[in-house]
């Protein structure tokens, strides 16, 4: 589109999580679809299960929810950044403070 600008997201962030897939039994996340940041490139849409997610996070590499943005290509619309929270010796993920303790990523479901 002429005119449009890309977001600075692609500056800010290393991932971007689009889709999540919960265990329904105990809600913890059991895969998430993700778009990585290598240099100035984003890779292909990309598998990843809970434990490399928290590896990466824990890394402090910045992981954000959000959605590609169709209007231009290699852009995204993010909802806000990823973190890791700790509520009663049990670590959860959340966009924001989730009042039942389970993952909760803010993203749809795959």
């Amino acid at each position: 589109m002429l005119g449009s600008r890309v977001s600075d997201i692609g500056r800010k962030a290393d991932m971007v999580v689009v889709a999540a897939r919960y265990d329904p039994a105990n809600g913890r996340l059991l895969r998430t679809q993700a778009y990585e940041r290598h240099g100035v490139v984003w890779t292909d849409l990309v598998l990843l299960d809970r434990e490399t997610l928290l590896a990466r996070l824990q890394s402090r590499r910045r992981v954000y929810a959000g959605a590609v943005d169709p209007g231009i290509p290699g852009d995204f619309s993010v909802r806000g950044r990823l973190r890791l929270q700790d509520e009663n010796g049990r670590a959860y993920l959340a966009l924001r403070a989730s009042p039942d303790g389970h993952d909760d990523l803010g993203v749809p479901v795959f």
